[in-house]
Parts: structure tokens; C-alpha cells; sequence
């Protein structure tokens, strides 16, 4: 029989034979994939749906092999003191918003006894694109760079007028801004969006992060990291500001729970997961454990080459027939002899 335990902040873990580890992890990820797609095709009468090309079943699988290897602070795999319910959450705004854990387009933070969604740089690209942005350009600011823009007075805009810049002020010390271009892919005569920030606001962005801006990218190339943290306002200001017609049913909003009834008809107490719909409790991290190193261990089916097929020599042509001449013809009618193969070559 189960032994029941109490986990971080009070999370109910049950204990489960070790002989069993590996099955009972399985039965867990199972149970919460189904409800994470039983889930999906609910929203999905109420006019939500994933992205087109979005597979949420490859997805999800791709997701359990990261948070396998993922740890939390106290060293333990990260699945084993998080809520089953924070994590089906998560995977089903993953799947929601069409983003892939696994490529690094949204990332699973462990607060607590919780595991929250946070969507990441590439991310915010891709929904950008989905919303019809085309390809982001984004440009560093260095002191001593002519950089002009200005704001619209029609549209309240900002327009960029001119950037003129020399190899001698490129100096990863000397950063005053950057800014972003996104034009529309379907759309280049429409004006595009812009964003401009300061380095100070640039800096800020960064305090918000995990690092806080003191990452080895971040201090080796910050031009570079600049220019990441531009195009993701960028984007965030392209999301925000277009329009849902026609995309809505691939849309991906940060609020997308408050805005379902109000676009879909759907519930959006439904959205949420409860403990009826998943598994009791977290498995144990020894279950996790063996899971892990069962998937490392799985063995690679190598099929065997087979040898190249015996080249087939191609068959000779077939000889004329022979033209046959009658021999009973009248004396004053000319005989018809066959031409020679030759007759006509120049």
C-alpha cells in the first residue's frame, strides 16, 4: 500500500513502490496528457483552437522530456514538488498558444509548489508572425551614431527618419539604444511598427530577468542582447495592436482566459484545470528519477542497409522486320525495294 508524505508547501506526494516507478510516472504523464487534449478538444467547441501545423500531442510528449531533466533549487526534479494541476496549466497554454517548450519558445518556472508559463523570446517572434508580422529588424545605437525618428502627429507613431553609423563608433561600451522595424508580410505598403528604447530602458528590461542582466551573454555581447529586447517589445506592441479578425482561432494572448467568453462563447472556468481532472498528487522523485534514466536508456533502432539492387543491363533494340517484296506485280508497274537505313543521313 501507498505511504503519503508532505511535500513543499504542503503538497500531498504518495510514496509509491520502487519496483513500480517507472510505471506509475508513466500512468501519471499519461493521465495528464489526456487531460490536457480532452481539454483542448473542449475549447475547441467554443471556437478556440490550436495553431494550424501545431501537433499538441508531439508537443506535450517533447514537454515531459525537458521537465524530466529540469531541477528545483533544492536540487530534486522539479516534477515531483510541483501540483499536477500547475502542470497540466501549463501545457495546455502551451498547447493554446501553439509555442514549443522544447525549441525554447516558452519556458516552465517552478514558484513554489506551482509551475507557471512564461513565454520566451522566440516565442513572441512566432506569434508575431502568426499575426502577420514579417521578419523583425532590429539595429544597435552607438554614441556618436546620426539616428533621428520622430512621432506622427496623424498616427502617434514612431517613424524612423535616418541612422547613419561608422565602423569607429561600433564599441559594445558605448550603447545608447536600439530599435526595431516590423513591417507586414502581406502588407509591405502599410506602415510598419517601430519601437525605440534608451539603453536605461534596456537595462531595466533586463533586471526583470532570471539573470538580471549579468549572464555571460549579456555582458560578451550586448549588442546582440540588445537588440533581442527590443525586438521582443516589438513584438508585444504587434500582437497588441492587431487585429484578431481571421486570426483569432490561432490567437495567443496573455489573457486569453478573461477574453474567452467574451470571443468565443466558452467558459472560462473551463480553461482551468482541477484536481478531478488530474492525477492526486506529484510523483515522487524517484519516480521521476527512473523515468528519466529509463528514457536515456531506451535503445536506438538501427535498421540494417540493405544491399544496392544488381544493375539490369538494358535490353538491345529490336531488329526491323523485314520488307517483303511481292513478286507477282505487273511488268510495267516499278517494284518497291526497301531504302537503305543510311538513305536519308546527311
Amino acid at each position: 500500500m501507498a505511504n503519503k508524505t508532505t511535500g513543499q508547501a504542503g503538497t500531498q506526494i504518495t510514496a509509491q513502490p520502487k519496483g513500480g516507478a517507472v510505471a506509475d510516472f508513466i500512468n501519471y504523464k499519461n493521465r495528464l496528457t489526456t487531460s490536457v487534449l480532452n481539454k483542448i478538444s473542449d475549447l475547441r467547441k467554443g471556437g478556440i483552437s490550436v495553431p494550424a501545423g501545431y501537433n499538441a500531442d508531439n508537443q506535450i510528449y517533447l514537454a515531459f522530456l525537458k521537465l524530466t531533466s529540469m531541477q528545483s533549487k533544492s536540487g530534486k526534479p522539479m516534477l515531483s514538488e510541483v501540483t499536477p494541476q500547475s502542470v497540466a496549466n501549463a501545457l495546455l497554454n502551451m498547447c493554446i498558444m501553439g509555442l514549443s517548450l522544447e525549441k525554447g519558445q516558452c519556458a516552465f518556472i517552478q514558484y513554489g509548489n506551482e509551475v507557471q508559463f512564461q513565454m520566451q523570446y522566440h516565442g513572441r517572434v512566432a506569434l508575431a508572425k502568426r499575426y502577420g508580422a514579417g521578419e523583425p529588424q532590429a539595429q544597435v545605437i552607438y554614441e556618436g551614431d546620426d539616428f533621428q525618428y520622430e512621432i506622427s502627429p496623424k498616427t502617434g507613431k514612431k517613424v524612423i527618419v535616418k541612422h547613419v553609423q561608422t565602423l569607429a563608433n561600433i564599441n559594445k561600451d558605448k550603447i545608447v539604444g536600439a530599435w526595431c522595424l516590423i513591417p507586414y508580410a502581406d502588407h509591405p505598403e502599410w506602415e510598419p511598427k517601430v519601437e525605440v528604447m534608451t539603453m536605461e530602458e534596456i537595462r531595466q528590461s533586463w533586471l526583470q530577468g532570471a539573470t538580471r542582466g549579468q549572464s555571460p551573454a549579456h555582458k560578451n555581447f550586448p549588442g546582440e542582447m540588445c537588440k533581442k529586447t527590443v525586438i521582443s517589445r516589438a513584438c508585444k506592441l504587434f500582437i497588441s495592436t492587431s487585429d484578431d479578425a481571421g486570426v483569432y482561432e490561432k490567437r495567443d494572448d496573455a489573457e486569453w482566459q478573461e477574453q474567452i467568453p467574451e470571443k468565443s462563447g466558452a467558459n472560462a472556468s473551463e480553461a482551468v484545470f482541477r484536481e478531478v481532472d488530474v492525477p492526486e498528487a506529484a510523483p515522487v522523485a524517484e519516480a521521476v528519477e527512473a523515468a528519466r534514466v529509463a528514457e536515456e536508456q531506451k535503445p536506438v533502432k538501427v535498421e540494417e542497409a540493405k544491399p544496392a539492387p544488381a544493375p539490369v543491363a538494358p535490353e538491345a533494340p529490336a531488329a526491323p522486320a523485314p520488307v517483303e517484296v511481292p513478286e507477282d506485280l505487273p511488268e510495267d508497274q516499278p517494284r518497291e525495294t526497301p531504302l537503305d537505313e543510311n538513305f536519308f543521313a546527311v
